[in-house]
């Protein structure tokens, strides 16, 4: 178990951050007397900072600057890469510019009422052009966004429920900026529902809808992530339900066709038991109406401690490891530029495994993929452990032992 200092008193951080209302007193006491937390991810001293931000009533953790790296490698504030520089760093979609997370995505967040303008010529041929920043979609931006607040970790021990993404998700896209528009006032990510925090949490969401309702002059979309609780046809589209919310969301037949398409899998967890379907919406508020109309989004498959998966084998394999207390990474996609995507990655062990699940045995280009991953970790002398999911009981996979955690520090 993981564990934070708040002032004097030794929490589980599990608890801090899926219940940050609860100790609201605690973390503004500290922050007013000692001006950060400390992070007993590691035995090592002195223990990570960090900080504790101010959200309307409550408070939560973020990570500390430049202090990433010194986090435990299941814990959710470590991040080997964080604000790196290099060749091309401008030109990402996702980047850091003086400490601040700045992202830039493929959506229209303003819609103009007015003519639109002349499109711009091109140059002329021969004329040198400078280079264009790129731009990511939905489903890139959910997945870093998972994986800046940590949620593609898990740590061993203990549970997770949506408060603590919310929370963590919370901090650190808080003073980020999309499309060079601050994230409060373009990103909402819904909340738990607490009666003790009915007003507060109301209060949240009408003044994000506020922003939308369009003017003369044009309208504003908004980024909306939250939980999908169930979808269905409608009579002019498609209905989502989402959870933590009585707010209506519709969506054109076009659209919906098209999601089914390219995140069945993530839409088919809606309403599971053992499986979670996270989305981020693009949405514009129609005039005088209490519901959102959707016009893009992407869609994220997880288990019910909201790691993101693949498939469906792939959610059965987190639950194993879930359940032999196993600590490990899912690899995500965003950035595209990683030789191989790993299914799991062991971090609990003396040098990393990799555990690929193995669910299209048989298809040629599933098989060709599946050969150039195993001739990459041959090359570069990684470990490997494979599950032939259609025919291979998932108790047979022989795992490697965890390795004796030293890196936790449980004492005060």
């Amino acid at each position: 178990m993981i564990t934070v200092r708040v002032g004097n008193s030794e929490l589980p951080l599990e608890d801090v951050l899926e219940n940050p209302g609860r100790h609201s007193r605690l973390l503004e006491r500290a922050k007013t007397t000692q001006g950060f937390a400390e992070c007993g991810c590691t035995a090592g001293r002195p223990r990570p900072k960090l900080v504790i931000r101010r959200h309307r009533e409550i408070f939560l953790l973020a990570r500390w600057p430049e202090q990433a790296q010194l986090h435990g490698e299941s814990c959710p504030f470590q991040r080997r890469n964080t604000g790196k520089g290099g060749a091309g760093t401008e030109l990402d979609p996702f980047r850091f510019r003086n400490g601040a997370l700045d992202i830039r995505l493929d959506a229209s967040l303003r819609i103009s009422s007015r003519t639109p303008a002349k499109p711009v010529q091109s140059n002329p041929e021969g004329e040198s052009k400078k280079p264009q920043r790129r731009t990511a979609g939905l489903l890139a931006f959910l997945e870093f966004a998972w994986e800046q607040a940590g949620l593609n970790l898990w740590p061993g021990t203990g549970g997770r429920g949506w408060s603590a993404c919310w929370s963590q998700l919370s901090a650190e896209l808080a003073d980020c900026r999309i499309n060079s528009q601050p994230a409060d006032k373009t990103l909402h990510i819904l909340e738990r529902w607490e009666p003790a925090r009915k007003a507060e949490i109301l209060a949240e969401l009408d003044a994000w809808l506020a922003r939308l309702t369009p003017s003369a002059t044009g309208s504003r979309r908004g980024l909306l992530i939250a939980e999908v609780a169930s979808h269905e046809p409608s009579q002019f589209g498609a209905k989502f339900a989402l959870r933590q919310t009585q707010l209506r969301c519709f969506m054109s037949s076009a659209l919906y066709e098209r999601l089914q398409r390219s995140y069945g899998p993530a839409l088919a967890g809606a309403g599971q038991p053992n499986l979670r379907c996270v989305a981020v919406f693009l949405v514009e508020k129609p005039v005088d109406r209490n519901y959102l109309t959707i016009v893009d989004g992407a869609a994220m498959l997880t288990n019910a401690q909201f790691l993101p998966c693949d498939s469906t084998y792939e959610v059965a394999m987190a639950d194993h490891l879930v359940t032999l207390r196993r600590a490990f990474r899912k690899p995500l996609r965003h950035l595209g530029n990683a030789p191989v995507h790993p299914d799991f990655v062991l971090t609990d062990t003396a040098a990393e495994v990799i555990v690929e699940v193995l669910g299209l045995t048989g298809n040629p280009e599933y098989d060709a993929r599946t050969a150039s991953k195993r001739e990459h970790y041959r090359s570069a002398g990684m470990s490997v452990v494979e599950w032939e999911a259609p025919t291979q009981a998932l108790d047979s996979v022989q795992l490697p032992p965890a390795a004796k955690r030293s890196g936790a520090a449980h004492e005060g």
